[in-house]
C-alpha cells in the first residue's frame, strides 16, 4: 500500500469545517500559469535554468510522459522528474533532496546508504499529477486522490506536484524519507513510526544566501500548532489509538482527525529520542537497525515481553498496534503511555514559538511545576 500524506491548507485561521471546503476550493480553482523556465542565453530545449548549473546536477535530459513535457534531472542519489515552472523550485530541488537524505542517515540515528538512487516525480500542477496517479495506482488510486494537498510514494517514487515552494519541499522532505525507508530497510517499520518519523524529518530551515536547507526537527510549526490545538481542544488522540491507526483510517473520520494523527507521531519520534532523558533512544537505534538488518522478527521470537506464541505472531505479521513498543521500548505500556502524555503536555504548555523558529527544543522553555502527589 503506498503511504499517501498531505499538509494542511494555508488557510489555517478558518473554521474546521470552512477550512475544509476551503481545501476542496483550493484544489479545484484553476491557478495561473507561472512563466516558463528559464535556460541559458542559446541553450538547446530542455536544458535547465541558470540556477541549476552550479547544483549537484550530474546529468539532465528532456522527458516526457504522455502530453506532459519536462525535464530528467539526476544528481549523485536521486533523479528528479518533473513538470515544474516554477524555476525557483526547479533550482532548489537537487540541493534539497540531498540534504534530505544526508538527514535522513544521520539526523535521527546512524542509517547506511541507500542501494540505487531514489526516484521522484514532482509535477507543475494537481492536474498533471492526478492523472499521472490514476495512471500508477490505478483502481487504487480514488483514496488519494481525496487527500487535498499532497503526495504519495509507492514502490520507492514518489509522486508530488507543486503546492506552493516551501510546501512542496517539506512534502518532499516526507515523502523522501518512504523512499529511502522502502528502498533500503529490509524490514518494514510499523506505521506510526514510518509516519513519524517521515513528520520528524520535515523541519527545515533556508539560511539567505544558502544553497542548501538546515535540517532542524524541532523547526515544524505545522505539527505543533495542530498538536496545540488538539491538546488544548481537549481531544487528543490517546496512545494506543494512534498506534493502532494510520493515516488512511483517521481520514476516514475527517481530515482535521489525519493532521492530528501526524502531530501525535510527530511528536512521539522526539518522545522516543529525547523524552524521559533520553530512556528510549537505544531501543530507538536498536529497532532502526534492527529493520536495516531484516532481524525485527527474530527480535520478536526472541523476547520476553511477548512470551506466548500467539502473541509473537501477531506481533510478527501487525503493520500498527503497541506491539513493537513492548519489544523495543517498555513492557509496561501504560506507564510508556503516561510518559508520552506528560510529554505531550510539556510541549504544548512550553508556547515556545520563537525557538520552535529557531529549530530548537520547545521543553527547555516549558514552564516548572511541582509534580502533583
Amino acid at each position: 500500500m503506498p503511504y499517501a500524506d498531505g499538509v494542511r491548507s494555508p488557510t489555517r485561521a478558518l473554521p474546521a469545517a470552512a477550512a475544509l471546503v476551503a481545501l476542496v476550493a483550493a484544489a479545484c480553482a484553476p491557478r495561473p500559469r507561472p512563466a516558463p523556465l528559464a535556460p541559458a542565453p542559446g541553450a538547446a530545449r530542455g536544458a535547465l535554468p541558470v540556477e541549476l548549473e552550479a547544483s549537484p546536477v550530474v546529468s539532465r535530459r528532456e522527458w516526457r510522459w504522455n502530453s506532459v513535457e519536462g525535464l530528467e534531472v539526476d544528481t549523485a542519489n536521486w533523479r528528479i522528474r518533473t513538470s515544474l515552472r516554477n524555476s525557483t523550485l526547479l533550482a532548489a530541488l537537487p540541493g534539497f533532496y540531498e540534504a534530505a537524505l544526508r538527514n535522513y542517515r544521520n539526523g535521527l540515528v546512524p542509517l547506511p546508504e541507500q542501494p540505487r538512487r531514489l526516484e521522484s516525480c514532482v509535477f507543475g500542477n494537481r492536474e498533471e499529477w492526478v492523472r499521472f496517479t490514476e495512471h500508477r495506482l490505478g483502481g487504487d488510486a480514488a483514496p488519494y486522490l481525496r487527500m487535498g494537498r499532497g503526495g504519495f510514494t509507492s514502490g520507492g517514487e514518489a509522486v508530488l506536484y507543486d503546492i506552493g515552494s516551501r510546501d512542496t519541499l517539506t512534502i518532499a522532505a516526507h515523502e523522501g524519507w518512504h523512499q529511502y525507508s522502502q528502498t533500503t530497510l529490509r524490514n518494514s517499520l510499523p506505521v506510526w513510526l514510518e509516519e513519524g518519523i517521515a513528520c520528524y524529518m520535515e523541519g527545515f530551515r533556508m539560511p539567505p544566501g544558502a544553497k542548501e536547507p538546515d535540517f532542524l526537527p524541532w523547526r515544524n510549526t505545522e505539527r505543533y500548532a495542530e498538536l496545540r490545538s488538539t491538546v488544548r481542544r481537549r481531544t487528543p488522540y490517546p496512545l494506543r489509538e494512534v498506534l493502532e491507526g494510520s493515516p488512511q483510517s483517521f481520514l476516514e473520520r475527517s481530515r482535521d482527525a489525519q493532521l492530528a494523527y501526524y502531530a501525535h507521531v510527530w511528536a512521539l519520534v522526539h518522545f522516543l529520542r529525547d523524552g524521559c532523558e533520553g530512556r528510549y533512544r537505544a531501543g530507538l537505534e536498536q529497532l532502526l537497525d534492527d529493520a536495516v538488518k531484516g532481524k525485527v522478527l527474530e527480535r520478536i521470537s526472541a523476547s520476553p515481553a511477548i512470551p506466548d506464541a500467539r502473541g509473537r505472531r501477531l506481533a510478527a505479521e501487525a503493520k500498527s498496534g503497541i506491539w513493537l513498543v513492548l519489544v523495543y521500548f517498555d513492557r509496561d505500556f501504560q506507564g510508556f503511555a503516561d510518559s508520552y502524555d506528560r510529554f505531550v503536555r510539556a510541549i504544548v504548555d512550553s508556547n515556545a514559538w520563537d525557538r520552535l523558529n529557531r529549530g530548537e527544543s520547545p521543553l527547555d522553555a516549558a514552564p516548572r511545576t511541582t509534580p502533583t502527589p
